[in-house]
């Protein structure tokens, strides 16, 4: 079965409509909730995407990401996996090593989840996944037009 892991960015341009990625994300969403593939996050990133949204849209946006994602689990369309000790672990090494592209800490846990769970692609707009050897769906920008094509790690 084919894995993707979504990230905060991807969530905030689903869940925000003023997000400049909102149609294409929300688009791509319901391509992947219509495919076969096993759609996955973290626990660190829906604290994450709450917070932002709480801020950045408001709080009802905030509960109706919350709502969402609750249905979404209960129709087995989501997992949410849970960061472990042994993540926390390995997210440290990753932020120890990777210095130079500035990641979150809730980025390195999901590098690290990433890892363990044999997912190569990520649903999101952060390129910092693409420079650690994943794949960043669902397009890249040319010419100021979206366009449906995965990015090749670097």
């Amino acid at each position: 079965m084919d894995k993707i892991f979504v990230d905060t960015g991807a969530w905030m341009a689903c869940m925000n409509e003023d997000d400049k990625n909102h149609e294409k994300a929300a688009e791509y969403l319901k391509l992947l909730l219509k495919s076969s593939t096993q759609i996955i996050t973290s626990n660190y990133v829906k604290s994450e995407t709450i917070t932002l949204l709480k801020y950045l849209a408001g709080h009802q946006i905030a509960l109706r990401a919350m709502d969402i994602w609750k249905e979404a689990e209960k129709l087995g369309s989501l997992k949410t996996y849970l960061i472990t000790e042994e993540d926390i672990k390995e997210a440290d090494k990753i932020f120890a090593n990777y210095e130079e592209y500035m990641l979150t800490f809730t980025d390195c846990t999901s590098f690290a989840v990433c890892r363990k769970l044999e997912v190569d692609k990520v649903f999101g707009f952060d390129s910092k996944f693409n420079n650690l050897g994943f794949l960043i769906a669902p397009y890249q920008i040319k010419n100021k037009e979206g366009e449906y094509t995965i990015l090749r790690p670097l």
